[in-house]
């Protein structure tokens, strides 16, 4: 049997996205539970792959016999839309409403063993008045579905990581969207051909998108795997280490603020990227508009900038601690609570003067 350079590059690139699949779902450091299900996009895509794969070379093991008993094109535009809301903060991944999306999936594949076990199997035959008209129709029908449920979550999909809520979506998430997209359109294209003509095209090309989509991801995945790493180990080295918090407020202070420098102190929960104001407002069992007044009277901040000021001082301790050198200047940035690179340079040098490369230089 011969095999094609773009053939072996498609499957290599399925098997690289099942593993960055696999890496995201157990490794230790991946914390963030949002990124699971983006792992779970990966491994039915690589699942859905390597069943094209075979069989467009014309080969059928039994493994891809039993694989193909479930419909994984209604799953992964499931998984793939959970995570974008995760992604955005959408409260609909909070409700037991979200699983109905598996409906579609869990049900036709439940249809398709049935009809498969009789007719590729042979293991009990189904008795049943225009049999053949039936399964034809059934199978037309989810030829149609396939290329309708896609299309609608990916389009309600954009309206939250484009349009709703703006500011939490980050860039590498809506370039996965727009990758995923174009994906969905070559795809309908060839499931519609296969719906008029009845006949599958080859999806060698698709898989070859499919798979240079899966080796950025790597790309991407490694990096932020590293990062990973290396915010874990900081995290250790700062639970270890003396915590020596200046306050900015004065003497004369609310009680309810010197809760607040507790919970700096000893929670440091400045470290957390999803502080918000009402968040330590109802720690602290107040309104978050005296919240603000209470950090404006006592220290000419707003609480933004109440915040960054002990994340900078955090980390411009990290800095010159010379146990911190081998860590990039980004990922102590993150594990200090910043969301981006950019609001950490910005609350950096707003605080400092000089961007965080030009204070490790000066102070080194």
């Amino acid at each position: 049997m011969e095999i094609s350079f773009i053939e072996i590059f498609t499957l290599i690139g399925i098997i690289h996205g099942s593993i960055l699949g696999l890496i995201i779902l157990f490794s230790r450091f991946f914390k963030n539970k949002d990124h699971s299900y983006l792992a779970y996009t990966l491994v039915i895509l690589s699942i859905i792959g390597i069943n094209n794969w075979f069989w467009d070379l014309g080969r059928n093991p039994i493994i891809i016999s039993i694989s193909d008993l479930f419909l994984w094109q209604f799953l992964y535009p499931v998984t793939l839309f959970i995570f974008f809301l995760k992604k955005v903060k959408h409260p609909f991944v909070e409700i037991k409403k979200r699983k109905l999306l598996y409906i579609p999936f869990v049900l036709l594949s439940i249809i398709n063993i049935l009809i498969s076990l009789d007719t590729i199997f042979g293991l009990y035959e189904i008795t049943l008045v225009h049999k053949k008209e039936i399964i034809f129709y059934f199978y037309k029908g989810v030829s149609i579905f396939s290329i309708i449920f896609p299309i609608i979550l990916m389009f309600f999909s954009a309206k939250f990581v484009f349009y709703a809520n703006a500011k939490v979506a980050i860039k590498w998430v809506k370039w996965i969207w727009i990758f995923m997209s174009f994906l969905e359109l070559y795809g309908i294209v060839l499931e519609g051909h296969r719906f008029l003509f009845g006949s599958k095209m080859p999806l060698t090309f698709l898989w070859v998108a499919v798979s240079v989509f899966m080796y950025w991801l790597i790309y991407k995945g490694l990096y932020q795997f590293k990062l990973s790493n290396e915010q874990y180990e900081i995290r250790q080295l700062l639970g270890s280490s003396a915590k020596d918090i200046k306050s900015l407020i004065k003497n004369d202070r609310n009680p309810y603020i010197d809760q607040l420098m507790i919970l700096i102190q000893e929670e440091q929960i400045h470290h957390n990227p999803d502080l918000s104001r009402d968040l330590v407002a109802k720690r602290l069992g107040i309104s978050s508009g005296y919240l603000s007044q209470q950090i404006n009277t006592n220290c000419s901040m707003n609480f933004s900038e109440f915040i960054n000021h002990y994340r900078v001082n955090d980390i411009k301790r990290m800095i010159l601690d010379q146990d911190f050198d081998k860590y990039s200047l980004l990922a102590i940035g993150m594990e200090a609570g910043f969301k981006s690179k950019t609001t950490f340079y910005t609350a950096f040098k707003k605080e400092t003067g000089m961007s965080p490369n030009t204070f490790k230089k000066e102070q080194k």
